[in-house]
């Protein structure tokens, strides 16, 4: 009788322990999203405020006053992970800029933040995939 006891604690227990592990191990990892998907990002979400160069220089950009992101660079400029942070967790609670670590993992951030954003230059339109895909026709 002891042992059935035993028996059934111990499956019991090694149950538990795998459904916690799976728990803990969370959601399946989504694809990341690739360098023309980020840049369809940039122009879903970021365009309004930063414009289609990344200058700002728009009348939306100045009334919102989006930062110039093509002056990111140089040694006075915010570091990738500052620029994460922000992008990440918005700014001055969401009101001047959207956080957005629902739309993007943080990994996504930074390859936003190093191969587009870095990049950008004015008067250089920030191409979304289907501009990318017509231009290389």
């Amino acid at each position: 009788m002891w042992r059935l006891h035993l028996r059934r604690s111990f499956l019991l227990a090694l149950a538990l322990l795998c459904l916690g592990g799976a728990l803990l191990a969370g959601p399946p990892p989504i694809a990341s999203r690739s360098e023309a998907d980020l840049r369809t990002f940039y122009q879903r979400s970021c365009i309004g405020c930063h414009g289609p160069d990344g200058a700002a220089k728009d009348p939306d950009g100045k009334a919102l006053r989006g930062r110039d992101l093509t002056e990111l660079g140089g040694p006075h400029g915010p570091s990738d992970q500052r620029l994460v942070k922000t992008i990440q967790g918005g700014v001055f609670f969401g009101l001047s800029m959207p956080a957005y670590r629902q739309d993007l993992t943080e990994e996504e951030t930074l390859r936003l933040v190093r191969t587009i954003l870095r990049k950008a230059r004015r008067g250089e339109p920030i191409q979304g995939a289907a501009e990318l895909s017509t231009s290389a026709r």
